[in-house]
């Protein structure tokens, strides 16, 4: 039972600081994960992160499935889960209907106000995949740039970024 405690506060913290929603979180899932309960290492965390992206969903409820699951079982994955997405869903109705009484230039002052934090934490959630591919070597790196530069550079990658996924893909099984 203390498990499944442990699992509902962590997830909880990670879905009221999940402003900005899917990579946003990354860094507070790392932060709990990794150095609060040391239920994973750093490289543990790094392929729960590479499953939670390939299995279809949301990147922050697969990852709480998966370890709660990892930790205490179906009870733990249903906990983790529920408290990632419930915490924060009556926290927002909470501040929503707080800033629905608000004055419209206080609730504006608020959405701007937690801008910086959003940034914040999306660029913040850069910091573990690309330190994973650097680690991974020149290859991996190349690869990676390559990856950015066609995404940015290429409409028809915007516009099916999953061709980009395959191709990105089969160049890596034809390099050492």
């Amino acid at each position: 039972m203390d498990k499944l405690f442990e699992l509902a506060l962590a997830f909880a913290q990670v879905g009221i600081g999940a402003f900005g929603g899917g990579l946003s979180t990354l860094p507070l899932i790392e932060h709990q994960l990794v150095t609060q309960t040391r239920w994973l290492t750093p490289e543990g965390f790094g392929q729960v992160l590479a499953l939670a992206q390939i299995t279809p969903g949301p990147i922050a409820i697969n990852a709480a499935t998966l370890v709660g699951y990892q930790q205490a079982g179906l009870a733990g994955s249903l906990v983790a889960t529920a408290s990632l997405v419930c915490v924060p869903l009556a926290f927002v109705s909470l501040v929503l209907a707080a800033l629905g009484r608000a004055p419209a230039e206080k609730a504006l002052l608020f959405q701007r106000a937690i801008a910086p934090m959003v940034a914040a934490l999306l660029t913040l959630a850069m910091v573990t995949p690309v330190s994973a591919t650097v680690k991974n070597g020149v290859s991996a790196t190349a690869l990676f740039l390559v990856s950015i530069s066609l995404i940015l550079k290429v409409k028809f990658f915007k516009k099916y970024p999953f061709l980009l996924f395959l191709l990105i893909g089969a160049v890596s099984l034809l390099l050492p």
